[in-house]
């Protein structure tokens, strides 16, 4: 009887889902590692929870090749171009996400919670490395130069109104 009920908690500890990765705004690069062709990788499934707009940002590294695809709450395939020289162009991925032979994947999330996972079929040779992160929603500089012209035409405006008097 000792021995039935050692076995059941080892088949439901070894059955139980593993933890999801907690990915948080502004932590940088996460580190992933898909170990076997089809399957998630080592820390799938992610989840995060936003109360604003976010960037969340996916890149191949180490093996030119890899394509990743999500699924879940965030959906899309990996895909190859040069990612933009911004924050995501820093720390340990940074040249990876400049670099157009490595795929990348990149979308802006509104505020909500999110649960994804990520697989591929390691092309490029398994195991397979790739970065995962999560940056706050900044405006782009046409957005801010859209802002400061329209700030510019208010000032224009209120400076050419005519005063009038009451007698």
């Amino acid at each position: 009887m000792k021995n039935l009920l050692l076995a059941a908690v080892a088949a439901i500890a070894f059955t139980a889902p593993a933890s999801a990765a907690v990915l948080t705004v502004g932590s940088g690069w996460q580190d992933d590692t898909l170990s076997a062709a089809g399957q998630p990788t080592d820390n799938s499934p992610w989840t995060f929870t936003i109360s604003s707009g976010a960037h969340l940002s996916v890149t191949d590294s180490f093996i030119v090749g890899d394509v990743y695809v999500l699924s879940g709450d965030v959906n899309g395939t990996s895909t190859f171009f040069a990612g933009p020289n911004d924050v995501r162009a820093t720390g340990t991925y940074g040249s990876a996400w400049l670099n157009p032979s490595y795929s990348k994947f990149t979308t802006f999330l509104g505020a909500g919670s999110y649960k994804f996972s990520i697989t591929g079929q390691g092309e490029g040779g398994i195991p397979a490395g790739l970065g995962v992160r999560l940056d706050a929603g900044v405006p782009e500089p046409a957005a801010w130069a859209m802002m400061l012209a329209g700030f510019g035409l208010v000032g224009v405006g209120l400076r050419r109104r005519t005063t009038v008097s009451f007698a």
